[in-house]
């Protein structure tokens, strides 16, 4: 079984935080959020727009997937690469995953041009992470298991002996298990499993 090395674990951030930067009368307020996919970055942003009205901009950044493989942002109508790639650069210096940055500004009557925008978002990024706790959580891996009724109880007892642990079973003349194990682990377990001949081994997901 062919497997591509991938990352066992990831950085996230452990609870919601909120960060303010404040320069030349303009005040941004960072917003910091764990998700797990693009619509709820879409209605915290549309959340955000109402709660913030009077708001002239709600830049944002997002690094979503256990490898980081999706990434987003939006300036929010203010210069091109001033709000939302400075926010994105935060979140990649701490190598964070699943979570999502917002910040919006209050203008103050004073333009900042485009340096001034790049240090105010990236510092109101900063300053919300900073207020959370980045948290490390190990990546799980999901197999399908399947064996004959004969050989059920050699085959629970290998995959317990390999430290996988089993999270769903589905008892009939065929039986069906589901395993779960930290990817750390995957290479010292999947060799152990495929050793069984008498059972069937099927990669499900990882999460």
């Amino acid at each position: 079984m062919k497997f591509v090395e991938q990352n066992t674990q990831y950085q996230t951030l452990k609870i919601a935080s909120e960060g303010l930067y404040t320069e030349s009368g303009s005040r941004f307020i960072a917003y910091c959020y764990r998700v797990e996919d693009e619509d709820i970055v879409k209605q915290i942003k549309e959340k955000l727009r109402k709660d913030h009205h009077k708001a002239v901009h709600v830049a944002w950044a997002c690094r979503i997937g256990l490898d980081a493989d999706v990434e987003r942002f939006s300036d929010d109508g203010e210069p091109s690469g001033s709000a939302g790639r400075p926010i994105l650069n935060e979140l990649k210096s701490r190598s964070l995953t699943q979570c999502a940055v917002f910040v919006v500004r209050y203008f103050g009557g004073k333009k900042l041009g485009i340096p001034g925008l790049i240090h105010a978002y990236g510092a109101a990024a900063a300053d919300g992470i900073g207020h959370s706790e980045i948290i490390t959580i190990p990546i799980q891996e999901c197999y399908k298991v399947t064996c004959s009724e004969s050989d059920m109880h050699m085959v629970i007892h290998e995959i317990n002996k390999a430290g996988a642990r089993i999270t769903d079973t589905e008892f009939g003349e065929t039986c069906n298990f589901m395993i779960t194990f930290n990817s750390d682990k995957h290479d010292k377990i999947i060799q152990k499993l495929e050793s069984i001949w008498q059972i069937e081994l099927a990669f499900s997901h990882r999460f």
